[in-house]
């Protein structure tokens, strides 16, 4: 027998991290107090994910954390107040020979998301997009890394898809067909993408004619509207008082081009197995 329960965008954040990524701070239960606080009533725990070899270790928790985090939130499912449900997941960057690691990892947790920071192939090499200015060339890589990770078939959504816009400060053609195919990629594989609102948080990027959030990017939002695009927000939180920050502002880009948010459907079995879907 299965239990069904939907969730509308307003009371949902699955994209949070807590102390074990290494650049956030808060615990798991610091995050569940806060959510009840804040009035969220599905709470995801997406901690960006570790994997085998070692890779992207400057901005991940350390491999042999997975299973502390993991048990944290087990214990926060457990011991959650009425009217909170919390789900396990993480925030993963996609590589193909990581397919069948992040498959495994799916069985074990309730779901993934997928985000692209780090452009370099090469595990001795690190080039993040937080840290380095963009070429053309880099915003192709880029497109093509996010467009691998929405058709792998692993991830409920797609975290911060401009996030190519904290060091490319030009809207041009080239960031046009990004976008345009980063967004045609999610339509076409039912995945959804997120207006993050962790940008909004960041120091602003100077342009020629002003200043603006690195993301999320009004130019991307634009032409998602002419598109049947699923639109998921979060608030990308770092520190458990974060968790509803910037909802209202990433609701106005939605309404400003007639966007619409998924709802969230939880299905729970009776073995205690629990499938997340949107609707």
């Amino acid at each position: 027998m299965m239990r069904n329960q939907e969730y509308t965008q307003e009371v949902v954040n699955l994209h949070t991290h807590s102390f074990y990524c290494g650049h956030g701070s808060g615990t798991v239960e610091e995050y569940v107090q806060s959510a009840s606080e804040k009035g969220i009533a599905l709470l995801g725990m997406s901690e960006h994910c570790p994997v085998p070899d070692g890779r992207w270790n400057r901005s991940r928790m350390d491999f042999d954390q997975i299973e502390s985090y993991e048990r944290d939130c087990r214990v926060a499912k457990e011991t959650a107040p009425e009217g909170l449900s919390v789900l396990t997941g993480y925030e993963c960057d996609y590589l193909p020979e990581y397919q069948s690691y992040y498959a495994e990892v799916a069985e074990r947790v309730d779901y993934l998301i997928c985000a692209i920071h780090d452009l370099s192939t090469e595990l001795s090499r690190e080039y993040s997009v937080f840290w380095n200015q963009l070429s053309k060339k880099n915003l192709a890589t880029y497109t093509d890394m996010y467009c691998e990770s929405l058709s792998s078939g692993l991830f409920l959504f797609g975290a911060h898809p401009d996030l190519f816009g904290y060091y490319y400060h030009t809207w041009d053609g080239e960031t046009e067909a990004c976008s345009r195919a980063i967004i045609e990629c999610a339509v076409a594989n039912n995945v959804a993408l997120e207006i993050n609102a962790n940008g909004m948080r960041k120091r602003k990027v100077q342009l020629h004619d002003g200043w603006r959030n690195p993301y999320p990017l009004s130019p991307f939002w634009e032409i998602a509207s002419e598109y049947p695009l699923q639109v998921v927000t979060n608030s990308d939180a770092h520190n458990p008082s974060l968790l509803k920050e910037g909802y209202e502002a990433c609701a106005q880009i939605a309404s400003e081009n007639n966007l619409q948010f998924c709802s969230y459907r939880v299905e729970r079995e009776q073995t205690g197995s629990t499938r997340i879907v949107l609707v």
